[in-house]
């Protein structure tokens, strides 16, 4: 045991140099200074996320959520009409100038059967593209139809790809019986760093 100090020894460890407080300070205020000009966050800034965001101009980040839109209706082999609105912003909590990009949309086939058939081949043929099954299931919803949740490896976007059926039942309401049967898709992006964004750009 030789060397130790205990607890109750009248030794003391010797006090640092204050030369040597204010180096390590400064080191650390330039370690901090380098992280913010290169991420454009710091691990504070980024709550909620086990990533550091990507600095991206909103204007790219939302070409590149509907190119990922279109990867999906090419895999889907869906070759109908489909109902395209344009990607949705909205800020990143607690990430300075943070934002995510969201498109909805919905696609339409002939039958029942070619859009459940075209939600099959998403699960197969995704995974061969760089995409990461999470979930292929019922819906935890009234109506019980398939849902298909899945992320770009790469990329990091995450699709949710859903069977919205107009409901066949006598004794649902005029709202569950209207509009068109189809798959409903949400892309969503990552959180990305636009030092030109302010919440409630588009």
């Amino acid at each position: 045991m030789t060397g130790m100090t205990y607890r109750n020894s009248p030794r003391r460890r010797a006090a640092r140099p204050a030369a040597a407080l204010a180096m390590t300070a400064l080191t650390s205020l330039i370690a901090l200074t380098s992280l913010i000009s290169t991420t454009g966050c710091t691990a504070m800034q980024d709550d909620g996320l086990d990533y550091t965001p990507r600095k991206m101009s909103v204007k790219d980040a939302k070409d590149l959520v509907r190119r990922q839109s279109s990867v999906i209706l090419d895999a889907s082999g869906l070759r109908y009409e489909t109902s395209n609105g344009s990607p949705d912003v909205s800020p990143c909590e607690k990430v300075e100038h943070g934002y995510r990009v969201k498109h909805f949309w919905k696609a339409y086939g002939p039958s029942r059967e070619v859009l459940s058939a075209a939600l099959q081949r998403l699960h197969e043929e995704l995974p061969k593209r760089g995409w990461k099954v999470y979930r292929f299931e019922k819906a935890n919803s009234k109506a019980q139809q398939m849902q298909l949740d899945v992320e770009d490896m790469k990329l990091h976007h995450t699709v949710t790809v859903e069977e919205d059926f107009v409901s066949r039942d006598p004794a649902a309401s005029k709202w569950e019986k209207a509009g068109r049967d189809g798959l409903f898709i949400t892309v969503d992006s990552p959180c990305y760093v636009d030092p030109q964004y302010r919440t409630g750009d588009q």
